[in-house]
């Protein structure tokens, strides 16, 4: 996902906040009874409405990834000003259709980036650039911390909406394919990240010993990678040889776009096997983005309408055939609606499994609701 995109999805946080939440009417049963609901799901790259979610039931999506933004909800510095209220209709709609959400943790504040990290600049957008100073570390802590208090068992959304079903998170993912640039600024750096990391983990778990930490999503070989240990297998061994690291997660997660199936397994793969070679038998692999478009400009992900349903249904067994020897928790499709004005990239803006402008189903759904059994 583009730079631009996680914007997107902020916008999209932004209009979902005047949501009205209709009844799932969702009946279909899983394809296999023994994957859980959780295990299929979807990113939005679009504001999402109450027929989204109406729809998302209906099709059995069991998981909705969202950014939840600390640039948004933590604009000053101001200790006592946090603003959840973009992403609490979201949380509130997912639970009423029975959506686990998963929401990933990223993007830096501009205050925090200037006034905390000193930066001089940071060319328009301060998200990407991670909190590396002792005070900004602590402030995303913070932040994190704050976020388990709303979301998490016993959360403040719940407390507030008692006439709501209540779907507490348990699951985080921190950053964003933080072995490319394009996210991870000024440059990638794992030691880095693993402060970013642990910053997050002490804050989560002091509210929710419970609590599960995946790390952000990793693009196999980000196209910005200047050196070999940006690859997204080489970072994760990186990752494992800092001493303790393995104790600051308990997933690894994939984003293993490529145009063939064969690449999209070695990316998965390869991270398995770093996995292994760490003996960190319990951590399970979560794919947080994979898909293809069925539209837009030439591209090697573009593979038109039949052919992306094609590619969806490969990929999903693919997965599901490896589900117990990789310990594959999740695959969640990029994405849920098209958007093409502006494009997101050269390729995401066709990657939806349904048109921009309506709730027509391209053949990609049809392929996604054999999987989850839903309609």
């Amino acid at each position: 996902m583009s730079a631009r995109a996680i914007g997107v999805l902020a916008t999209a946080a932004v209009a979902v906040a005047a949501i009205v939440l209709a009844t799932s009417s969702g009946s279909g049963s899983p394809e296999d009874e023994d994957v859980p609901r959780g295990f299929y799901g979807t990113v939005s790259q679009t504001p999402l409405t109450a027929k989204d979610f109406a729809r998302m039931g209906e099709g059995r999506v069991g998981t909705l990834r969202i950014l939840l933004p600390w640039s948004t909800v933590d604009s000053t510095p101001a200790s006592d000003d946090l603003d959840f209220s973009t992403v609490d209709p979201i949380v509130l709609a997912a639970a009423e259709h029975g959506i686990r959400i998963l929401p990933f943790l990223y993007g830096t504040p501009e205050w925090a980036a200037l006034e905390l990290d000193g930066r001089d600049d940071c060319d328009g957008d301060c998200g990407p650039f991670a909190p590396a100073s002792e005070a900004a570390l602590a402030a995303w802590g913070e932040f994190a911390g704050a976020a388990v208090e709303r979301y998490g068992p016993g959360g403040e959304l719940w407390a507030q909406n008692p006439d709501h079903p209540a779907e507490p998170i348990h699951t985080w993912q921190i950053w964003n394919e933080q072995n490319s640039a394009t996210f991870y600024k000024p440059e990638p750096s794992i030691a880095g990240y693993l402060s970013l990391l642990e910053s997050a983990e002490r804050a989560i778990h002091a509210e929710d010993p419970e609590a599960e930490i995946i790390l952000g999503g990793m693009f196999g070989t980000p196209p910005d990678a200047g050196e070999s240990a940006d690859n997204a297998w080489a970072y994760l061994r990186g990752m494992y040889e800092a001493e303790g690291a393995r104790d600051l997660f308990d997933g690894v997660a994939s984003h293993p776009y490529a145009a063939n199936m064969g690449k999209v397994e070695s990316q998965v793969e390869l991270l398995h096997d770093e996995i292994v070679r760490a003996e960190d038998s319990g951590a399970g692999l979560w794919v947080t983005e994979l898909g293809w478009a069925s539209s837009g400009p030439d591209h090697p992900l573009n593979r038109g309408p039949e052919g992306q349903a094609e590619r969806l249904t490969e990929a999903f067994d693919l997965l599901l055939d490896h589900r117990e020897d990789w310990n594959v928790e999740s695959v969640i499709w990029y994405s849920w609606r098209d958007f093409t004005d502006p494009p997101l990239c050269d390729w995401c803006g066709g990657s939806g499994l349904f048109a921009e402008d309506a709730l027509d189903p391209k053949p990609s759904w049809t392929a996604f609701t054999e999987f989850t059994g839903g309609s």
